[in-house]
């Protein structure tokens, strides 16, 4: 009986949620004019799935009927949008003035004609944050400061709407935010500048539109108001009590907090092999950390988010955050009897582990699993399930949020230099599918433009694995020949078109075996034939004539009869004088 309730909960959870999340997933895509083809893929892959179902039912629809069906209505609204988006510049009221201007009614020509000039010079709102803006200064919420700190975390929220773990979490920090803004704070005005913008974006909007972002707001109105009120007085509490330990009090924290983690989790010495005055610092920055969190919450998610990419590259695992939090609160409890300021340290520091733990397990790809292994087999097998378009991606860039990190730059920073040569190699090797080739290249100097001051610095055995990368060579002979190709162009001209700074690194770096590279001497080759060797030329031509003019005077003119000499003599003297009178007037003119 019992697993009859549960499954008959869960399949109507299933079936009157799952269209509310749709939804509200590609309402939002809409008003705010991104994430249009993820909307395309979802709605033919549910036409899809939907097809198996009614051919089950006999319902004689075709695969292609509804996936045409699909794409008809996506490509239609791509179609609006990008209407929407490269709209002419017009007023608000626009339509309105040009009637007035263009009418000889009672209105007046003159006056209608001010007012469109008036409107001309504002924008029409097309995103979901401009339209906000602009319904909230028309509805006289313009200086509900606030409301600026809930629009910049919606987008978030409305994307993890379905995961409530990380809806929680953002209300937490929401809340912190908000408890900064002085005065009374209305959660029911935001819910009807965003129903008013909303409408306004969305053109297919309805009654089901209407509820699913209703109850939304709901339960983000609900979590916040748990929160709303009690960060002031928990900061106040916490600082209290921090301020009031002493060294002693200090140096209690310092060593029980780790003896009580050990016991509750030995696995956790294995992570934990710094030295004593290393595990103390830490130990001291956690409990900052925690009033921190209270008096400036956006910094600290910040900082904590980079924490997390740090921890995914030590490989720590989540199942010790939670141990660790517990012998920290223990320990703060055994030191104070303040309830207010205990509750104020738990429930910041539970809100810190939770933001590491979901960047660490964000952050944690199979790449970032076989740079810690430093396995370049293990590398190659977790990049061979990659799209090929996105396939270089995985192996430079992992983002969270708002901070992104390297797998192959942490591969040099760790040592992991056989995964690193791994990813070298996959990226510079062409590969190719039906419609277009494949080389990151490009992709790998626009992320790193330093990546060979790197390679020079940290791991000069993989500088000449990254040149070899450079050259491509046919495997076909034509008359005992082999075409080859030069990619070139990054190691002359960085992104901004100016002169690339890789020679200049490469030659600081003084191996003979990097400097002899192929490409390194057609690269040089180049610039001194086709740049170098005119310019070098014209800034030595005075150097040159002043030489050959000291050569005539000292080794020419003594061969000859003294008569002849002295005339030449006092000419080469008058025009010596007259060269040195030059020279000095041309610093003269320098200076």
């Amino acid at each position: 009986c019992f697993l009859n309730y549960v499954g008959g909960a869960y399949i109507y959870v299933r079936v009157k949620f799952s269209e509310r999340l749709k939804l509200l997933s590609t309402s939002w895509m809409i008003a705010t004019k991104t994430g249009l083809d993820d909307v395309a893929a979802a709605e033919v892959a549910e036409a899809e799935a939907s097809q198996g179902g009614d051919a089950d039912r006999g319902s004689g629809t075709t695969s292609g009927e509804i996936q045409a069906g699909a794409a008809e209505e996506v490509t239609k609204r791509k179609r609006i949008a990008e209407r929407e988006r490269n709209a002419k510049k017009v007023g608000w009221f626009g339509n309105k003035a040009a009637q007035l201007s263009g009418s000889g009614g009672k209105e007046g020509s003159g006056s209608g004609k001010s007012g469109g000039n008036d409107f001309q010079n504002t924008t029409v709102p097309t995103t979901y944050d401009e339209m906000f803006m602009f319904n909230a200064a028309v509805m006289g919420f313009g200086g509900r400061t606030w409301m600026n700190e809930v629009l910049a975390s919606f987008d978030v929220i409305v994307r993890n709407v379905a995961n409530s773990y990380r809806l929680q979490e953002e209300c937490d920090i929401l809340s912190l935010r908000m408890a900064k803004h002085k005065g009374n704070i209305n959660l029911a005005e935001y819910k009807a500048v965003m129903l008013a913008s909303l409408r306004s974006l969305v053109k297919d909007w309805g009654s089901l539109h209407e509820v699913s972002w209703s109850w939304l707001w709901e339960n983000v109105e609900r979590l916040i108001k748990a929160q709303l009120g009690k960060p002031a007085l928990q900061e106040r509490a916490l600082a209290r009590f921090l301020s009031s330990l002493d060294e002693i009090g200090m140096g209690i924290v310092r060593r029980e907090v780790y003896a009580k983690f050990f016991a509750l989790a030995p696995a956790g010495q294995d992570f934990f092999k710094q030295s004593t005055t290393r595990l103390h610092f830490i130990a001291e920055k956690v409990i900052v950390m925690t009033l921190d969190m209270f008096r400036e919450p956006k910094k600290m998610v910040e900082d904590i988010s980079a924490l997390g990419l740090r921890h995914v590259g030590y490989g720590i695992p989540t199942d010790l955050f939670g141990p660790f939090v517990t012998a920290c609160i223990q320990v703060i409890r055994s030191l104070t009897e303040d309830d207010q300021a205990e509750e104020a340290y738990r429930w910041s520091l539970s809100l810190i582990s939770r933001i590491l733990c979901r960047v660490i397990n964000e952050g944690s790809t199979i790449v970032m699993k076989a740079i810690n292994a430093n396995s370049g087999k293990q590398l190659k097998k977790a990049v061979g399930c990659a799209p090929r378009g996105k396939r270089a991606l995985w192996m430079l860039n992992i983002q969270v949020g708002t901070h992104s990190i390297s797998p192959l730059f942490w591969a040099l920073e760790t040592g992991s230099l056989d995964a690193a040569k791994a990813i070298i190699v996959d990226l510079l090797t062409i590969r190719a599918d039906r419609d277009r080739y494949y080389y990151g290249v490009d992709i790998l100097f626009e992320r790193h433009p330093d990546v060979i001051k790197r390679l020079c610095l940290d791991a000069p055995g993989l500088l000449y694995t990254l040149l070899d990368g450079l050259i491509w060579r046919s495997r076909v002979t034509e008359n005992g020949q082999r075409r080859v190709n030069y990619y070139i162009r990054h190691l002359l001209q960085d992104m901004h078109g100016g002169f690339a700074k890789n020679t200049e690194w490469i030659t600081d770096s003084g191996d003979p075996k990097v400097v002899c590279h192929p490409i390194v001497s057609m690269v040089t080759d180049l610039v001194w034939g086709r740049v170098a060797f005119r310019t070098f030329l014209v800034g030595k031509a005075w150097f040159l004539f002043t030489l050959a003019v000291f050569i005539c005077s000292q080794s020419v003119l003594n061969h000859l009869n003294l008569g002849v000499y002295v005339e030449v003599g006092a000419a080469a003297g008058t025009s010596s004088a007259a060269h040195r009178l030059l020279a000095s007037a041309s610093t003269a003119v320098k200076v």
